[in-house]
């Protein structure tokens, strides 16, 4: 079980999909990026990155895609959940943490949201 930590200040959530990113320009991340950042992958690597998936693709797949804990390396699927409320328009923060909590403990992770 891995604990993953949400700062709410650079938390990019509740916007367009195609605007989502690991890492923005701008500082922010979805989600998903911070595991990135937590699991050792440097910023430059998640930097306007739109996935998981798409590191699988590129050409610093062994040393990015494969630090992701294994269910969100595992399939699109799986992990589409996550991305789909982390960018959901018409929630409210306190449903989108505690749906993105209900996600992750469904594979023995925790997600813990501050500031």
């Amino acid at each position: 079980m891995a604990k993953f930590v949400v700062d709410r200040q650079s938390w990019y959530r509740g916007h367009n999909s195609n605007e989502s990113k690991l890492l923005r320009q701008d500082g922010t991340r979805c989600c998903i990026g911070f595991v990135g950042q937590q699991c050792g992958i440097a910023d430059k690597d998640l930097l306007e990155v739109s996935s998981v998936a798409t590191l699988n693709n590129g050409p610093y797949h062994s040393e990015t895609h494969d630090k992701f804990p294994a269910w969100m390396r595992a399939s699109f699927g799986v992990i589409k959940d996550a991305y789909m409320v982390n960018d959901k328009v018409d929630m409210t923060d306190a449903q989108r943490e505690k749906e993105l909590q209900i996600i992750f403990s469904r594979f023995g992770d925790e997600i813990e949201f501050i500031n």
